[in-house]
């Protein structure tokens, strides 16, 4: 597995840190091995659906920076992330986004 280290700011303050597995195939979904939230959220080998939102507010980072942000977020505590939660919720995003572009 080949991995890049990505970071992606939202406009609502809301950060993630990425570790992503560029060998996967599929262009539908990204494959993630750790994704950490500065909310407190961590989520482990976890697929997401490619979403254009999202890619406008990410940009590579070093693995260093990386790590550094790491055990930052990690000093001010880690939440176990609820995947099954994740996937529901995203998974209902892209059927509003299908439906919204069928009635288009």
């Amino acid at each position: 597995m080949k991995y890049i280290y990505l970071r992606t700011d939202f406009p609502n303050n809301r950060s993630h840190i990425l570790m992503r597995n560029i060998d996967s195939n599929n262009k539908e979904l990204r494959h993630y091995l750790l994704v950490l939230s500065n909310s407190g959220k961590l989520w482990v080998d976890v697929f997401w659906p490619f979403d254009e939102d999202c890619e406008m507010h990410t940009r590579l980072i070093t693995e260093n920076q990386f790590w550094h942000t790491f055990r930052e977020w990690r000093l001010n505590g880690l939440v176990l992330g609820d995947n099954e939660k994740v996937a529901k919720v995203l998974a209902r995003r892209q059927l509003h986004k299908k439906r919204q572009n069928n009635i288009i």
